[in-house]
């Protein structure tokens, strides 16, 4: 009995975890903004950092941007603003005025109907945060993909804080799990998961500058030492926080202009 009873629980804890899957309706990350005042430095910085970057597109308010594109559609943009002509560069160069850094935040759910209905139901004030499909362009090649360093998935937020997030995501699916120990950022810390990504809630004591919640992001990579080959062949500074036992490799925010870089391989099952 003992027995059964045990697979009994375990039978319910593997369905009650695809349910919560089911009813996330925000499944992951989609992609991050980062604002920067020289596009070409951070392209280089970059590029330096293992990355192949996908050119982006002219744009009639004057943004230029590039890309650091990942299979599943993720991404970390590159972009930053030559003239306030509109609403979003005025807002670009606002933001630049106190260094680079992650703008906004996205959050990728495939479902926009029922993401309005449950977004509905709350009263959260959300001001750098938006909901995407996730872009899969046409003009995608396998190269674009093919990253030295061997990321293949925008996987994790570190936000500090982000309280109305903090609130919001369990409203929309994400469940509690134990906080990672490998960061520098200190053990007090909160986290939730998403089906295909995790984040971090963190005080607000950590901000790189004062009121940007963004402090850093974990790309999961196929394999950490190749990681770390580009990055010392580059010249990276690797920060080696205590607790991650050789699953993560941290770059700091004066090499990723504005946040912090995880490169983290998952453990096999």
């Amino acid at each position: 009995m003992p027995l059964l009873r045990c697979l009994s629980w375990i039978a319910f804890l593997l369905s009650a975890t695809a349910a919560a899957a089911e009813d996330a309706v925000v499944r992951g990350l989609d992609y991050i903004p980062l604002a920067v005042k020289d596009l070409e430095q951070a392209q280089a910085d970059f590029e330096a950092l293992g990355f192949v970057l996908k050119p982006g597109r002219p744009h009639a308010n004057g943004l230029r941007n590039t890309h650091a594109k990942f299979p599943d559609g993720t991404e970390i943009e590159l972009i930053t603003a030559l003239s306030a002509s509109d609403a979003l560069s005025s807002d670009y160069i606002e933001w630049l005025q106190r260094g680079d850094g992650p703008a906004f935040l996205g959050f990728f759910a495939s479902n926009p109907k029922a993401l309005k209905e449950r977004l509905a139901l709350q009263n959260l004030s959300l001001e750098r945060v938006f909901f995407s499909r996730r872009q899969h362009s046409p003009t995608d090649r396998p190269e674009h993909f093919a990253h030295p360093n061997t990321a293949f998935a925008l996987s994790g937020v570190w936000l500090a804080g982000a309280e109305a997030e903090r609130r919001l995501l369990p409203l929309l699916g994400a469940n509690p799990v134990e906080a990672p120990v490998c960061s520098p950022f200190g053990a007090d810390a909160a986290a939730y998961s998403l089906p295909e990504a995790r984040v971090v809630f963190l005080p607000a004591k950590v901000q790189l500058v004062p009121g940007r919640s963004i402090v850093g992001v974990t790309l999961t990579v196929r394999d950490l030492q190749a990681a770390r080959h580009v990055l010392e062949t580059g010249r990276v500074a690797i920060a080696r926080p205590p607790g991650c036992e050789g699953r993560s490799l941290w770059v700091g925010p004066n090499a990723a202009h504005g946040l912090w870089l995880e490169f983290h391989q998952p453990t096999p099952p």
